[in-house]
């Protein structure tokens, strides 16, 4: 690998440090005095409990009980540059659906996602419920 690779290569692994290592479900965080998960880059993502509290009252059991957080909108540059990937590990897509009063999301390869408006708003709205990454 060249210089620029590595460089690039490192660059990368710092832009997605505030990922979550892994992310944790919903009633789990809540069982939390004080709700985190640990992120790649070694610190801690924290919760707003009213906010994950809220979200028992907006979504339906059956999403809420398959939900993990943070949710991870991850931008895709080969789809545009005002374009994310929601990634789902369980029902992440439709609770983000849900709270957005989006009638549907759109696929690619079997992938939601969405624009960058949207992932705005949601993050105005629920500013721990969320993390961007790059892929």
């Amino acid at each position: 690998m060249s210089f620029v690779d590595d460089w690039l290569a490192e660059t990368m692994r710092h832009v997605n440090d505030a990922l979550p290592r892994r992310a944790e479900k919903l009633s789990t965080l809540l069982e939390m005095e004080k709700p985190f998960v640990e992120t790649v880059g070694g610190g801690r993502h924290y919760f707003d409990r009213s906010e994950l509290e809220e979200l028992l009252i907006k979504l339906p059991r059956e999403v809420s009980e398959n939900l993990y957080l943070p949710i991870v909108f991850a931008k895709n540059l080969e789809m545009g540059e005002n374009t994310y990937i929601v990634k789902a590990r369980g029902s992440e897509a439709e609770a983000f659906r849900i709270l957005m009063g989006l009638r549907e999301l759109p696929r690619v390869d079997n992938q939601p996602y969405t624009y960058k408006p949207l992932v705005a708003e949601f993050i105005n709205r629920y500013p721990t419920l969320a993390v961007i990454g790059y892929i």
